[in-house]
């Protein structure tokens, strides 16, 4: 056995349950499942590190729970088997409901409530999510409690509910699918419950800053840092945005002053955070506040606001960032406030010192690459990890430079945030055409529209050119797309549309490019306008297609081929020439 395999081998069967630090915190005998264990596992690395920096890192105040719990608590629903087969999700969920955790739970869960009253995540925690290749990430749930009650007892009742509907997501369509996909067979749910990182300010609670981070860079936006270098993903409030495919801040370990958008100041604003996730007070759910509405209050509760949100002024060019301060006037027509996080690398170095040796020793003690979540108060130089498990990256592909392409017309090219590999012989390219897109705003119905497509196209496979970040949770920025909707997908390539904030982002750790990950999807971003990149609108235009379901989506047959190579960030999608006569528009 090599010495990787040793590491690995030593990373997969360290138990809690043997760590007389980490003992109390677990509730039942079994296993904890992988988000459980791996954090746990990463805490103690931590600590019994040589680094002041790290053994100083914070574990939220939290319970582990066994999937031993979990076996005993479906042992006791009738006809399971058959509720599996022929119930609904929500009849599953109800008689999951009405059915009673094993004896000791909701002492345990009393203990730990009892003292402390912010709100709590439970969390999944699966036998399969603790996987060096299937990440499992938005397959099951994991709900926020306010854990506001008036007592003891109705809150311990809250967070059962809780738990019982957690395990219900074991039977439901998008876990088993899964499991199906992988041949991964059944599951067992061990639970994570824990308390959520920050403080109430004013209705909203949350962190400072959340994120990701990862101890490799598959996707280089310049060849100035290096594939190991490590990539951090922020954002201001609960890291719950920076999963999802909306705003957040990318930074690399070794340079965070290089952004993925460049300088202009034009892209820097269409691509900053300008909206952050926290719990209200009033309904305890996640809620969405717009940073242009509460900017001046936000001052009261962090007087290092400027830090993060700046003032973007408009002018007849690409416009420029002015600093902010609660002084500052100005009209929405001149300007408006966003979050690029422009000082942050400048005044928190500690923070990337203290990352920079943080994700290469999660490496080490795994064996593989590392993916955390965290959170950071900033003020208080407080970092809390919040999830640790391991990366998967699909093994090393061959890397293709583009072949001399006699016979064919290139498309499309990018020069970043390109990985190796290749696509020979396509027959399919499905394109989102990004002006019905933006204009007609049925953006739900185009997202269905996809779907449609990739059943018609099964099981064949096919290319993908959308405008923005597909996927997305924000409309605006890009097509929402489900991952079980574009199944038959080989390749994607997201098309920036400057003019319409449309612009592809770097998610690499959200679940979105986990699953592509986990399919080895190929990727690639085209920004339009911008040097080394094509997206020649003209072939698209003069070249048959069909239409979807939706006037939206286009489908082009053809021979078409897809190069990448990642070390020297060159993508390419090339389409075999045809005559006129080959096929016919049916547009």
């Amino acid at each position: 056995m090599t010495s990787i395999e040793n590491v690995r081998e030593s990373y997969f069967s360290w138990n809690p349950l043997n760590d007389p630090e980490f003992d109390p915190f677990i509730i039942g005998n079994g296993p904890i499942g992988g988000k459980g264990r791996s954090l746990l596992f990463a805490v103690r690395a931590l600590w019994d590190s040589e680094s002041d920096d790290l053994r100083a890192v914070v574990l939220p105040r939290s319970r582990y729970i066994g999937t031993d719990i979990f076996e005993k608590f479906i042992s006791g629903i009738p006809c399971l088997d058959d509720l599996v087969k022929n119930a609904s999700p929500e009849d599953l969920e109800a008689e999951f409901l009405k059915a009673s955790l094993p004896e000791g739970v909701t002492k345990s869960l009393s203990s730990y409530l009892a003292e402390m009253r912010d709100p709590v995540i439970v969390r999944s925690s699966s036998l399969l999510e603790d996987s060096l290749k299937f990440s499992f990430a938005g397959k099951y749930m994991s709900p926020f409690l306010l854990n506001s009650g008036e007592s003891l007892q109705e809150r311990v009742a809250a967070v059962e509910t809780e738990i019982k509907r957690v395990y219900s997501r074991i039977y439901f369509p998008a876990a088993v699918s899964y499991r199906q996909k992988h041949g991964l067979g059944d599951d067992m749910m061990g639970i994570a419950i824990m308390r959520i990182s920050g403080r109430w300010r004013g209705d909203y609670y949350y962190p400072t800053t959340a994120g990701v981070g990862l101890s490799y860079n598959g996707r280089r936006w310049t060849t100035r840092i290096k594939r190991e270098d490590g990539l951090i993903r922020m954002v201001f409030g609960l890291g719950t945005m920076s999963t999802k495919r909306g705003y957040a801040r990318t930074f690399s370990l070794t340079n965070p002053f290089l952004r993925p958008e460049g300088s202009n100041a034009y892209n820097v604003m269409k691509t900053s955070q300008e909206r952050f996730h926290a719990i209200g007070r009033e309904n305890g759910e996640l809620v969405t506040v717009d940073v242009k509405e509460v900017w001046r209050d936000n001052f009261r509760y962090h007087p290092d606001f400027s830090i993060y949100a700046s003032l973007y002024m408009y002018d007849e060019n690409q416009g420029y960032f002015t600093p902010l301060d609660k002084a500052c006037i100005f009209s929405p027509a001149e300007g408006k406030v966003c979050m690029p996080f422009e000082a942050f690398p400048r005044t928190h170095k500690k923070f990337f010192e203290t990352m920079s040796k943080l994700m290469p020793l999660l490496q080490e003690k795994m064996g593989t690459y590392a993916d955390i979540e965290f959170s950071y108060e900033p003020l208080e130089n407080r970092l809390e990890l919040l999830q640790a498990r391991p990366l998967w990256i699909h093994e090393a592909r061959e890397q293709t430079m583009p072949p001399e392409l006699n016979g064919c017309v290139t498309i499309l090219s990018a020069d970043r945030m390109v990985t190796d590999g290749s696509c020979d012989s396509v027959k399919y390219l499905v394109l989102v055409d990004h002006r019905i897109y933006s204009e007609s705003g049925d953006f739900q119905r185009i997202a269905r529209s996809l779907g449609e497509m990739n059943k018609k196209l099964l099981p064949e496979k096919y290319i993908l050119v959308a405008p923005g970040r597909v996927g997305s949770s924000s409309p605006e920025l890009g097509v929402p797309v489900r991952y079980d909707e574009i199944t038959g997908v080989c390749c994607i390539i997201e098309v920036g549309i400057p003019r319409t904030g449309q612009m592809p982002e770097l998610s690499y750790g959200t679940h979105f490019f986990s699953d592509l990950e986990t399919d080895q999807v190929l990727y690639m971003p085209v920004f339009t306008g911008e040097k080394d990149n094509v997206f020649d609108e003209e072939w698209f235009e003069r070249t048959p297609f069909e239409y979807g379901e939706h006037k939206a989506i286009r489908l082009y047959s053809g021979d078409f081929h897809v190069y990448m190579n990642g070390d020297h960030n060159i993508g390419v999608v090339a389409c075999k020439t045809m005559d006129a006569d080959d096929a016919a528009m049916t547009n």
